[in-house]
């Protein structure tokens, strides 16, 4: 590294300033050094072989054991909500920033889709953007729905954005509807919900303040007691920029720059958490009250299995821990975890000694475990479940982006385009082991699984480093249970065109004129 990049005294202080040591900063640069370093893929995932399908009787039983233990564990919803909701409006930033959309046609679009949008009662009500509507004003008009001028949505949180409208003067946010459902199947035996929310630092505020602006109505409506906490991503986690040469990026000042980590950073917010199963939800896949009776029997349908499967590994583990076992036992214990948890063996497995099996099993079953949702795969960006090679060339479950896949291997890019489920990102993750002690989740990571992107820095092209991603290599070496899920619950809204999905309406009908 000496040899490489010279980091002066002001960049290791710079990296201190934020949580990092001069080893953090050197090993980061190491690997862009390395390049991106692909998964081998070995086969998509598919029902019966990696995902399990669950009966409509199965179904039924597992929502009978989540709500029998519902009540004496802790259960807490964990929802990422630290992204801003520019990327949601991009297309009306560029009409902004132009004056107006390019073509009369767009602009009719503009006008006609405006008003079917949840956030129509908030402009409704608002004089001037009313007037600014009536007049087709569409360059105020769009400063006052992207700006401080008027909503704001260019600088929100996506958390804060009207996701619903149930009438003229009841439309509901993002995170309003987050709390609804986790009142709705997460309350514990005193009445109590919990919820954590990871935010960025500038939206902290806000969010608190919307979080109490709500809090009465919620617990009021429903009859529960809400626990809501907020945590930040460590800057700790921030990763060096380096220029397109891999040398360290400065900014116009002359300072190292760092950025984000990626939502990979988040496994250390993960890891404070204090709850026996926690429900992982991204914050733009939620959907209005009229749908949610039908995916609440889902939500509890995955708790139920994660339930059957930590109920199952802890008393196999609390056996195993005792002593040595009968064949048929290590047998069964083997099975169980090739079946039910898409675990491998080495291929010798069999030959090893009881005593060297038994040590073997306990690793492997004692490890961090969740239970994710994949839905059928309709062409959304994002990743989905596949067989790898692991480390010791046993095969293992993973959650796979695109760019994990090596761009010019043909027979890696078939494998990827050939998968028929996608990750909405709907899993329970149980983080304590049979002892009730937390695991520690960074022994649990691919290190290798980390993302190297192109960014710009005003104006500037620079290399940004990503941290393997949270339910991608963040969690490669956890045990992993994939359930089949319709469609039905993956309601994500990526851009402002998506709130106009059917799925998304609530209801409410407001017109200008």
């Amino acid at each position: 590294m000496k040899n490489t990049y010279c980091l002066s005294k002001k960049d290791i202080e710079q990296a201190k300033r934020t949580g990092l040591t001069r080893q953090d900063v050197e090993g980061q640069l190491k690997i862009y050094l390395q390049g991106p370093v692909s998964l081998h893929l070995l086969r998509p995932c598919t029902a019966g072989d990696g995902i399990m399908s669950v009966t409509l009787a199965a179904q039924k039983r597992f929502i009978s054991l989540f709500e029998k233990y519902s009540k004496s564990c802790t259960m807490l919803k964990f929802v990422p909500a630290s992204g801003a909701a520019s990327r949601m409006f991009a297309e009306w930033f560029q009409a902004h920033s132009e004056g107006g959309f390019a073509d009369y046609a767009k602009e009719e679009d503009f006008y006609r889709n405006l008003e079917k949008m949840p956030f129509a009662p908030l402009l409704k009500g608002d004089e001037t953007a009313r007037l600014y509507f009536k007049n087709k004003n569409t360059q105020k008009l769009l400063s006052y729905i992207l700006t401080k001028k008027g909503l704001n949505y260019g600088w929100l949180p996506k958390a804060l954005i009207h996701f619903h409208a149930y009438t003229k003067d009841a439309v509901a946010t993002a995170l309003e509807e987050h709390l609804v459902e986790a009142a709705a199947y997460l309350r514990d035996s005193s009445g109590r919900i919990r919820v954590h929310l990871t935010v960025s630092e500038e939206h902290a505020r806000a969010i608190r303040a919307a979080l109490r602006r709500v809090r009465p109505a919620l617990e009021q409506e429903f009859g529960v007691r809400l626990k809501a906490q907020l945590s930040i991503q460590s800057p700790s986690t921030n990763i060096i920029a380096v220029n397109e040469d891999l040398s360290p990026f400065y900014d116009e000042g002359g300072k190292p720059v760092f950025r984000p980590g990626g939502h990979g950073a988040l496994l250390k917010n993960l890891q404070a958490l204090d709850a026996d199963f926690i429900f992982l939800k991204n914050i733009d896949n939620v959907v209005p009250r009229r749908l949610l009776k039908k995916i609440l029997s889902y939500k509890k349908m995955l708790g139920g299995v994660a339930i059957h499967m930590q109920q199952s590994v802890f008393s196999m583990l609390e056996e195993l821990d005792k002593g040595a076992l009968p064949e048929d036992k290590i047998k069964k214990y083997a099975d169980f975890f090739c079946e039910k948890l898409n675990g491998s063996l080495p291929p010798d497995f069999s030959d090893w000694t009881p005593a060297r099996r038994r040590k073997k099993l306990i690793a492997l079953l004692n490890r961090p475990l969740r239970v994710c949702g994949m839905v059928r795969n309709e062409g959304e960006p994002g990743g989905g479940p596949f067989w790898v090679e692991g480390e010791d060339a046993t095969p293992r479950v993973q959650i796979v982006e695109a760019a994990h896949v090596h761009p010019k291997d043909k027979r890696q890019q078939k494998i990827w385009y050939g998968s028929e489920f996608f990750n909405p990102v709907d899993m329970v993750c149980c983080i304590r082991d049979f002892r009730g002690k937390k695991f520690d989740l960074e022994k649990y990571v691919d290190r290798n699984a980390y993302l190297i992107a192109e960014k710009m820095e005003k104006g500037r092209k620079l290399l940004a480093q990503e941290l393997p991603g949270l339910w991608n290599g963040s969690m490669a070496y956890w045990n992993s249970v994939f359930v089949e899920l319709p469609l039905m619950v993956f309601n994500p809204v990526k851009t402002v065109f998506d709130l106009l999905r059917p799925q998304h309406d609530a209801g409410g009908k407001t017109k200008f004129r």
